[in-house]
C-alpha cells in the first residue's frame, strides 16, 4: 500500500467513526425519548382506569385528555358538549384508553339499574310476603280460632259483670256471638293482625258497648226463646234464612243503631299505638 493511500485512510477512519458515534448518541436520545412518552401514556392509563388507586398528581397533559370527554357550561350558561372531533388527535395509546372510560360509564349505568331493579324486586317480595302472611292469618281455621277466642273472653266478662245480670244466658250467646261477627268485619275490612293487647281492648272497651246495646234490643226483637235460639243459630252460621221475615226485620231495626255506634267507635281504635 502507497504512503498516499495509508495518509488518506489514517483521515477518513477518524471521521468515519466520528459520524457513527455522533449517529449513535442522537439515536439512543430519539430512543429514550420515545420509552419517557410511552411511560407517560401509561401513566395517563393508570389515572384514568384505576381513579380510586394511590397515584401520582395528575399532570395538566392529563386533566385536558379527561376535558375532552366532559360537558362544560359556557360563559353565557348554555352546555358545551363532548368535543366530537378529539379522536382525530389521539395517540393509539389516548384511543384505548378513551374505550376503556367508555366501558366504566357504561358499567356505572349497568350497575345503578341494576340497583334498581333490586330494590323494585325486593320491594316486590315485602308485599308478597306481607300477602302471605295476611293470607295465613285469615285462613278459616286461623281466623275461627281467633274469634273464638273473642267470643268467649267477651261472654265471660258479660257474665262476671253486675251490668248484664239482666241478660238471659241465650241473649248473652247472641251478643257475644254478634260481637265476634262484628270484630271479624273490623280486622278482614282493615286487613288487621292483632297482637294479644290489642285484641283485649277491643274486647274489654269497644265490644262490651255494643253487646249491652244489642242485648237490650233483643229482648224487644225476640217474643220466645225459640226466637232466641234462632238468633243464637244465626249469628254463629251466619244463615240469614233460619230467620222468619217478621223477626229478621225486627231484628234489623235494633241492630243497625249499634252496629252504627260501633263502627263510629272503632273509628278511633289505632292499632299502632297499641
Amino acid at each position: 500500500m502507497t504512503t498516499k493511500k495509508i495518509l488518506v485512510l489514517a483521515i477518513v477512519t477518524p471521521i468515519v467513526l466520528g459520524v457513527l458515534g455522533v449517529g449513535g448518541y442522537y439515536g439512543s436520545q430519539a430512543l429514550m425519548q420515545n420509552d419517557a412518552a410511552n411511560n407517560k401514556d401509561l401513566e395517563k392509563f393508570g389515572l384514568t382506569v384505576l381513579p380510586k388507586s394511590p397515584t401520582p398528581t395528575p399532570t395538566q397533559d392529563d386533566e385536558e385528555l379527561k376535558d375532552i370527554y366532559k360537558k362544560s357550561t359556557g360563559v353565557l350558561g348554555a352546555t358545551q358538549e363532548v368535543a366530537t372531533f378529539a379522536d382525530d388527535k389521539l395517540s393509539p395509546t389516548q384511543k384505548v384508553i378513551k374505550g376503556l372510560m367508555n366501558d366504566k360509564d357504561q358499567l356505572v349505568q349497568d350497575k345503578e339499574e341494576l340497583y334498581d331493579e333490586i330494590a323494585q324486586l325486593k320491594a316486590k317480595i315485602a308485599e308478597l310476603e306481607e300477602y302471605k302472611r295476611l293470607n295465613e292469618h285469615f285462613a278459616p281455621d286461623k281466623i275461627s280460632e281467633e274469634l273464638a277466642k273473642v267470643k268467649a273472653r267477651l261472654k265471660k266478662n258479660l257474665l262476671n259483670s253486675p251490668s248484664a245480670a239482666r241478660f238471659n244466658n241465650r241473649q248473652i250467646d247472641i251478643v257475644s256471638s254478634a260481637s265476634a261477627v262484628e270484630y271479624d268485619k273490623f280486622i278482614r275490612r282493615n286487613r288487621l293482625i292483632l297482637s294479644d293487647f290489642q285484641r283485649e281492648e277491643l274486647v274489654n272497651i269497644y265490644l262490651p258497648e255494643f253487646a249491652f246495646c244489642l242485648g237490650d234490643g233483643v229482648d224487644i226483637a225476640a217474643n220466645s226463646a225459640v226466637e232466641e235460639r234462632d238468633l243464637v243459630r244465626f249469628f254463629e252460621t251466619q244463615d240469614i234464612s233460619i230467620l222468619k221475615p217478621a223477626l229478621r226485620q225486627d231484628l234489623d231495626t235494633v241492630l243497625t243503631p249499634c252496629q252504627e255506634a260501633l263502627h263510629e267507635q272503632l273509628s278511633k281504635f289505632t292499632p299502632g299505638k297499641a
